[in-house]
Parts: structure tokens; C-alpha cells; sequence
């Protein structure tokens, strides 16, 4: 994967990796380091994101309701949109993939997505992640490898259940089949992906 370089703005500190977190549902342990920013909220983050001139911004997309989710989408859409943030990198740190979440980021204007499963994040590990960004994390990219008849269907505030636009949405996914096939591009040779069937 080639790695990118993050551009420094505004009066950013050169070679120092300085970035603010968003962090609304309390999913990164331990202490900050003297060039980091954390912050609770949207509101914060756009707040810090003006007056401290990071030289990315992170969003973690933890255990959260789909409410939450969505106000951070609209933190990402503002982030693009304000003259003194919209030129600074917005990365998204992920659980698990979701097709529709990164197709709104994309329309958002975010730069990268990294799935990050269950590890426990820390400072190092965020660290890590954003010097290691390469064109693999943008959002096209990752648009490219999931099936487009992924849709989901919302069971409460909370959850959502993963089913198959090429079956009419009657279909559940889950296991193997979705991990193995409809989120990787194996979905390209799927035989409802190659003779859908779509609502009307």
C-alpha cells in the first residue's frame, strides 16, 4: 500500500504528528500526549478543529446509537464545509464495515477510513494508524470492495440487521457470507449480485 503524506495546515508544527480525536463514546484508554487533542463531542471537536489548527482530525465511530452516528457524520460534513477546517484531513476509525455509513462519509467529504475491529485503542495505536495512511484507506477505495446491494434494516435505536438488495431485502447477512463474500470483492462472482432481484 503506498503511504500518503499528511499536509500540515495553518500553523501546524512541521514534522510533529499533531491531531485532535473525537472520541464521543469513551472508546480510547489512557492518557493524551502534549500534541494531541481530546474531545467528547461534535461540538467540541469543530470548536478545537478552528482554534488549535490540528494537523488531522480522527473520528471514532465506537458502540454507539445510530443518532450519534448520524451527528457525526454532520461533524464531518461541517468539518469540510468551515473555511478554516476543510483544508485538514478527516480520518474515520471503524469497528466493524458498513457500506452506507462510508457512502455518506464520501458525500461528507471525509479522506480515510480504517476498520479497527475490537483492538483497544490508545494514543500509540492512533498514532500508528495515521502514519501509515496509504491510498488503500480512502473511502473510494473501500466503496470498490463492498457489495453495492448491501442495505440495512434498523431493528432499534441501537441495531441494524445487514440484508441483500439483490433479494428484494429479504435475504439476512451475516457469517461467512457476509464477511467472505458481500465485503470483499468475491462479491463481484455472487449469483445475486450477478442476477439481482430489486424492489420496484
Amino acid at each position: 500500500m503506498k503511504k500518503e503524506e499528511i499536509k500540515p495546515t495553518g500553523a501546524d508544527t512541521g514534522g510533529n504528528l499533531r491531531f485532535l480525536l473525537c472520541d464521543i463514546a469513551g472508546g480510547i484508554a489512557g492518557p493524551s500526549w502534549p500534541k494531541e487533542e481530546w474531545v467528547a463531542s461534535p461540538i467540541q471537536c469543530l470548536d478545537r478543529a478552528v482554534d488549535w489548527k490540528p494537523k488531522i482530525i480522527v473520528v471514532l465511530f465506537g458502540q454507539m446509537s445510530i443518532r450519534e452516528r448520524e451527528a457525526l457524520v454532520e461533524l464531518s460534513t461541517a468539518l469540510k464545509r468551515n473555511s478554516h477546517t476543510k483544508q485538514c484531513p478527516v480520518l474515520v476509525l471503524l469497528r466493524s464495515k458498513h457500506r452506507k455509513l462510508i457512502e455518506d462519509l464520501e458525500r461528507a467529504k471525509a479522506d480515510y477510513v480504517r476498520y479497527i475491529g475490537e483492538v483497544k485503542l490508545n494514543s500509540s495505536i492512533v498514532r500508528e494508524i495515521i502514519e501509515n495512511l496509504g491510498s488503500e484507506d480512502r473511502l473510494q477505495r473501500h466503496l470498490e470492495t463492498l457489495c453495492p446491494f448491501l442495505h440495512y434494516s434498523k431493528i432499534d435505536s441501537q441495531r441494524e440487521m445487514t440484508v441483500c438488495g439483490a433479494y428484494l431485502d429479504r435475504m439476512f447477512l451475516g457469517g461467512r457470507r457476509l464477511h467472505e463474500l458481500c465485503q470483499t470483492k468475491a462479491h463481484l462472482h455472487c449469483e445475486y449480485y450477478l442476477n439481482p432481484r430489486v424492489k420496484r
